[in-house]
């Protein structure tokens, strides 16, 4: 990648616009166009993939120019909205842009739009306007995990009326609500008799969704299922599973595909992966930008699609 650029603190973000500054002179004296892709986090394996598309547009685009910002961890939202600010006041072509933040991010959005810069929005809406939003249907996620939680339930002889616990990341944030809702729903649907407990939130923390997990296996000794809505609280429940050797009673599914969860759906710790294809959030979200920057009318609503992986899919 030709500029590749992680902001990971504070105060890298504070001297931003000066820096950003220089890139956008460069880019207006080369002719390239500048996207500035932020991303919810740096210290997570997803959005890494987030990253790897982006990269791979740059690359494949000699006169476009892909600046990549983020703060360390999804919970850092006030860090987030900051660097969000920055980057609309150095002026790229478009943004495009997964945050945590909400209403947080809406001023600097809407200056963004004002200011005639396309706001692209991959993974997670953001509450107001933008020019398109990229995303996974989380509704639809949510569904495909309940019915792969069902299924195992059969599988492995499990009576459909225990208690069934949700490992959240962040409260609040819609791509959260709508993933959780959509399995509750299902879940409701296809197992009337299962009590299923309002989401424990963890601050998408690893250390949080192992220790909460501990403590819905203490709790409820009718526990015979964890959902788990995304990488960092799937790799939680699944060492706090494993450590207790419970793997074959306690039924877990979890979004997302990192390393660690990866290998625990090999060793049959997690028995399913609602996978998305956060690449092509990353590259789709991209070519998109340069689509509104030429001034093409682009869908509200783009599906970047999403994988329900077993064990023996791998």
């Amino acid at each position: 990648m030709k500029r590749f650029i992680l902001v990971l603190v504070m105060a890298a973000m504070l001297v931003m616009p000066a820096v950003a500054g220089g890139q956008q002179d460069t880019a207006a004296d080369d002719g390239k166009t500048e996207i500035a892709l932020i991303i919810k986090a740096t210290d997570s394996g997803f959005w890494q993939k987030v990253i790897a598309g982006g990269e791979a547009f740059d690359a494949d685009n000699e006169d476009v120019n892909v600046t990549v910002y983020g703060p360390a961890s999804e919970a850092d939202i006030e860090e987030a909205i900051g660097i969000l600010e920055n980057v609309v006041v150095s002026g790229p072509d478009a943004i495009v842009i997964a945050t945590n933040a909400g209403e947080g991010a809406v001023p600097a959005v809407q200056d963004a739009l004002a200011a005639g810069i396309p706001v692209i929005t991959v993974d997670t809406k953001i509450p107001t306007d933008v020019t398109s939003h990229l995303a996974t249907d989380n509704v639809l996620g949510g569904k495909l995990a309940a019915e792969a939680m069902v299924k195992y339930f059969d599988q492995y002889g499990i009576e459909k009326k225990g208690t069934v616990a949700i490992v959240a990341a962040v409260a609040g944030v819609d791509t959260i609500i709508e993933r959780d809702g959509g399995f509750i729903e299902k879940l409701a649907e296809l197992a009337p008799a299962i009590n299923i407990l309002e989401p424990r939130y963890v601050d998408n923390d690893i250390a949080k969704s192992l220790m909460t997990t501990e403590d819905l296996i203490t709790t409820y000794d009718d526990l015979i299922g964890i959902y788990a809505d995304n990488n960092h609280t799937g790799d939680g429940v699944a060492k706090a599973i494993e450590q207790a050797e419970l793997q074959d009673k306690v039924m877990v599914v979890a979004f997302d595909d990192d390393e660690d969860e990866i290998t625990a759906l090999r060793d049959g710790v997690i028995k399913t992966l609602i996978i998305q294809d956060q690449f092509n959030m990353g590259y789709s979200g991209c070519a998109y930008a340069v689509k509104a920057i030429n001034g093409e009318t682009l869908p509200a609503f783009i599906d970047t699609g999403v994988k329900v992986t077993a064990k023996e899919d791998l």
